[in-house]
């Protein structure tokens, strides 16, 4: 919602159009615009099993977008669906009440009612054939709501494998018997996780509650080995746990910024790290994050909704409420418009990547928020993806655009009023000089995947030989490349015996060239005193003639 082009869509529509109303309505443009990529894809998924006689099973933590459930009800009783209480909101402790009952009657329901510190947190689907079998399967971070489709920034993943599915699948059967509780043989179960080979990568699935967080020790491991970046969603990762507290009740953000901390066990200052957390706000969320740790400089638990980190050994960026809603850009600045206020949470992804240009690409992801307690006490599925680099950098890019969108928003708001700083277009290619040292070199040669490249000429030096506007960029390491590294051509890897055998072979070679280049200056002086006797004999003639 905090976008430019939402803001002139929503003032073409007239004074004050009501948003509600908008992603409300199935057919709208700008609501079909704001659910991206998503909506479409859930819709064709779910009219392919209906046309091919399929039938699905949804576990689903919210449920109140129209157009998702009109779809769901054409299905009937092949629709198989735990439907959970959300975050249960008095007085009746059931969020989907409403849409319970338009259901109850129509598809296959059961009703998962937790209570207490849990949470029925899931949002997966698996699509099955005429015959029953797993096909496919759906997860991530997007609630089946009209603001989880429209006004969040969230994700899915789409896998096609069967075994995959199936996996889906027996969790599904495993929360059905369950019924409205947790006993041990759930927790017993999703304990271990089991991995499937997928597009020349490895998927590793993790369901929760586990018994003692198997699925964060598993996933610490992979961010302990991070060689190259860090990227990273979070919307409540959790507070920090307190000084003395075992590692394997960490949160994950605290797992990775500790990476930038001089003297622990896994410390790589070059490491580079962005990410954006989106804290709990009264009356925006209600998941409960208990009380600030007493790392204050880097608990992302504290009163402000939304931290940007960049690095983990600097002071985070710290943005006020106007910033997350956003309206922050309160008046014109430059040409932007006013951008628009109020809309609910806006960072909802819970996601991690690690090296998406590197050897070993990861990206973690699903309906887990990445902290001790929904390892232990939710309903909650957690993606963890190796060695497929499209998918990393396309997270990747994704994060970053969304760090971007709100470091500006914090600029605007801060410098709106200066008269100083940028408001405009600068014609003199001199605006890219400061990105050409320091950290904003090596933030270039990240993402250009130049992590290898030695690190920049002291001030005063001579100019930094990377990417430029005239020049060729670099070419990359081999390691940095999708198929690994490469062994070098048979010449390249003769050893010293051949180069020196080269080198001998260029040294005879060298001597008759000198005797050519002498025999060259007696053959010139030749030819200059021919041209003078001839010029000689001319002048001799002319003189006669006269």
């Amino acid at each position: 919602m905090a976008a430019q082009w939402v803001s002139r869509a929503l003032a073409a529509l007239g004074k004050k159009p009501n948003i509600k109303t908008i992603i409300d309505t199935p057919g709208n443009p700008l609501r079909n615009e704001l659910s991206g990529l998503l909506r479409p894809q859930i819709l064709g998924l779910l009219a392919d099993v209906k046309k091919n006689n399929g039938e699905i099973y949804a576990a689903l933590y919210e449920l109140n977008d129209p157009e998702l459930i009109g779809a769901l009800k054409t299905l009937g009783k092949k629709c198989h669906l735990i439907l959970a209480n959300g975050a249960f909101k008095p007085p009746t402790n059931d969020e989907n009440k409403d849409i319970r009952g338009q259901l109850r009657n129509v598809v296959d329901l059961h009703d998962r009612l937790v209570t207490g510190r849990h949470f029925a947190h899931n949002k997966f689907v698996v699509f099955c054939d005429a015959s029953g079998k797993p096909q496919q399967v759906l997860s991530g971070s997007t609630n089946w709501t009209m603001t989880g489709l429209c006004t969040q920034a969230n994700n899915s993943v789409i896998v096609d494998d069967p075994d995959l599915a199936a996996d889906f699948l027996n969790e599904w059967n495993l929360l059905k018997d369950a019924g409205n509780a947790y006993p041990p043989s759930l927790e017993t179960a999703n304990s271990t996780s089991r991995s499937f080979n997928v597009d020349g990568g490895r998927i590793t699935q993790w369901f929760a509650p586990t018994s003692a967080g198997q699925d964060l020790d598993y996933a610490r491991q992979l961010i302990n080995a991070a060689k190259e970046g860090i990227l990273f969603l979070f919307f409540n990762p959790g507070v920090f746990v307190a000084e003395g507290q075992p590692e394997e009740k960490w949160t994950l953000l605290q797992n990775i910024l500790f990476r930038h901390h001089q003297g622990t066990a896994n410390f790589n200052a070059g490491l580079y790290i962005r990410g954006v957390v989106n804290q709990e706000i009264a009356g925006l969320t209600t998941e409960s994050t208990g009380k600030p740790s007493k790392h204050a400089a880097l608990d992302p638990s504290s009163a402000t909704p939304v931290t940007l980190f960049n690095g983990g050994n600097q002071p985070p960026q710290r943005l006020g409420y106007d910033s997350m809603v956003p309206a922050n850009i309160k008046s014109v600045f430059h040409d932007w418009a006013t951008e628009m206020l109020g809309a609910g949470v806006h960072i909802h992804s819970k996601v991690v990547v690690l090296d998406p240009f590197g050897v070993n690409p990861v990206v973690m992801t699903g309906s887990h928020n990445l902290g001790y307690k929904a390892s232990t006490a939710n309903d909650d599925n957690l993606m963890i993806i190796e060695g497929n680099a499209p998918l990393a950098a396309a997270y990747a890019a994704n994060i970053i655009a969304i760090y971007q969108a709100y470091r500006w928003n914090a600029y605007v708001e801060a410098h709106r009023q200066d008269p100083k700083v940028w408001h405009g277009l600068v014609e003199q290619a001199s605006w890219q000089n400061d990105y050409l040292t320091g950290d904003h070199l090596s933030e270039i040669q990240f993402w250009l995947g130049l992590h290898a490249a030695p690190p920049p000429p002291p001030p005063g030096g001579p100019a930094a030989r990377t990417a430029t506007a005239t020049g060729p960029a670099p070419t990359p390491p081999r390691s940095a490349s999708k198929s690994g590294p490469k062994r070098a051509p048979k010449a390249a890897r003769a050893g010293k015996k051949k180069g020196g055998a080269r080198k001998a072979a260029a040294k005879k070679k060298k001597a008759p060239a000198k005797k050519h280049k002498r025999a060259g200056k007696k053959s010139v002086k030749k030819k200059l005193a021919k041209k003078k006797s001839a010029k000689k004999k001319s002048v001799k003639t002319k003189k006669k003639k006269r």
